[in-house]
């Protein structure tokens, strides 16, 4: 269930923010993010079984809030990690749905609009920058 409400997650943004000439720079970010997010949880569980320094509960929390939720979401079943203890549990979900508002806001807010079209001029900036640095190289 974890899993596909991630894939799920990754399939609406890519439906939501494909008109955006920024969509794969959010998307690869935040996979990126969840995946880094799935591997801390992952040593966490580790160094909870080798009574070994633990990532900090806050830490985890941040992950997620930053668009590291998708991850964190696979990971805890994955591992049997973090799944009941309150209130970790219940700071996860607030932490999910923050992540989720903040990320609403920026793609439908209107006052926000100017930050998209920023992003957006910037990510079509990327062609030519990549072209240039390629052209370097090549000297």
């Amino acid at each position: 269930m974890a899993l596909g409400l991630a894939i799920g997650y990754f399939a609406g943004l890519y439906s939501i923010t494909r008109e955006y000439h920024f969509s794969p720079f959010l998307i690869v970010g935040t996979g990126l993010i969840s995946l880094c997010t799935l591997i801390i949880y992952g040593l966490d569980k580790r160094a909870a079984r080798r009574e070994h320094q633990r990532t900090p509960e806050n830490t985890l929390h941040l992950l997620a809030l930053f668009g590291g939720w998708p991850g964190a979401l696979v990971a805890r079943p994955l591992f049997r990690h973090k799944t009941r203890k309150q209130p970790f549990v219940g700071l996860f979900w607030g932490t999910t749905v923050v992540s989720l508002l903040m990320l609403g806001s920026l793609l439908f807010s209107s006052p926000l609009a100017p930050a998209r079209d920023w992003l957006d001029e910037k990510a079509l900036q990327w062609p030519l920058v990549i072209q240039q640095h390629l052209n370097t190289v090549k000297r």
